[in-house]
């Protein structure tokens, strides 16, 4: 499986089993029938799905010829979709809304993950030093926390779960970019409070000495989409039947990597080169098919709120619609 690293509905219940049990149940279509897509994804565990997708032949039996680049975060790949440079691309909630308030014609395709329910498993955490300032979540609220984007979904991820916690002045709060190893030895050093991680950071912080304070998946929405596969208004009106079958893909990918999630970490370590021993250690979110509209607009009025977003588009306006 060739993937590149770069730097800068709905199913039924007979369709889970059939996914889960059967993954290659459908002949896989001719090379010279297969449709070429390009998707740009971030590096993360979350990831796993899609590269099952490619692995396991997924998005052969759909008739993609997929090519997958991973490196850089939803807030850069957003530019790369609306230039054309990738069809689709993965990027978070909050830059999702972010870029289409601003303006930017972006359509949501797919949901990637959804925030789990269970505190103990949850994936995105706050971590802090053991002998640092910061003994309770309630201090988050007067911290200075590392993030590798900064006004983004570690704010609102971090305040919606201050804020289910009764703690609401969070006007002491502070967020500082940073990333890679700094990320840990800024928390170690005391130079920053507390730093906001998904996985397999997370696990990395721990082994490095930081520990959990706060959980802020779980924390702050149990079970609505942390983000979406995406792509522009113009690549959507050109490539309805890639669309298609992307969607129909990744419905049969979410399943079985949700069915299988081993073999989710399994795929992220050997194409995304991440340690295995971290990434054994990390917990997953969910993978879910439905959109989750619901719990979208709870997160356009939460970004308004927050001065994140100017207002909360209809989100039935903001998917894309097979004709």
């Amino acid at each position: 499986m060739k993937i590149t690293l770069f730097h800068y509905r709905f199913v039924t219940a007979a369709a889970l089993i059939a996914a889960a049990v059967l993954p290659y149940a459908a002949p896989a279509l001719a090379a010279d029938a297969l449709l070429p897509v390009r998707i740009a994804v971030i590096p993360t565990l979350d990831a796993g799905p899609l590269l099952l997708a490619k692995e396991k032949g997924i998005f052969a039996r759909h008739g993609l010829d997929a090519t997958i680049n991973a490196g850089g975060t939803g807030a850069t790949i957003i530019p790369t979709v609306l230039s054309g440079q990738y069809g689709i691309g993965y990027a978070n909630v909050v830059s999702d809304l972010q870029a289409i308030d601003r303006g930017f014609p972006l359509l949501l395709v797919h949901a990637t993950y959804a925030h789990p329910a269970d505190k103990t498993k949850d994936p995105y955490r706050v971590y802090v030093a053991p002998d640092g300032p910061i003994k309770s979540p309630d201090q988050l609220a007067s911290a200075n926390i590392g993030t590798s984007s900064v006004k983004n979904i570690a704010e609102w991820t971090t305040r919606k779960s201050l804020e289910n916690l009764g703690i609401t002045d969070v006007s002491k709060l502070r967020w500082t970019k940073v990333t890679g190893d700094e990320a840990y030895s800024t928390v170690k050093a005391h130079t920053l409070d507390a730093v906001w991680l998904p996985q397999p950071t997370g696990a990395a912080a721990v082994a490095a000495g930081l520990v959990p304070i706060l959980s802020v998946n779980s924390g702050s929405l149990p079970g609505a989409v942390g983000g979406y596969y995406i792509t522009s208004k113009a690549y959507a009106q050109a490539n309805p039947d890639v669309l298609k079958r992307f969607n129909a893909a990744m419905d049969e990918a979410n399943l079985y990597a949700s069915a299988h999630p081993q073999e989710g970490k399994d795929a992220a370590v050997s194409v995304l080169q991440f340690n295995r021993q971290l990434v054994d250690a990390a917990d997953l979110n969910d993978y879910p098919n439905d959109p989750g509209l619901d719990h979208l607009a709870t997160i356009a009025n939460d970004l308004v709120r927050y001065k994140l977003i100017k207002a909360a588009p209809s989100v039935n306006d903001i998917f894309w619609k097979a004709e």
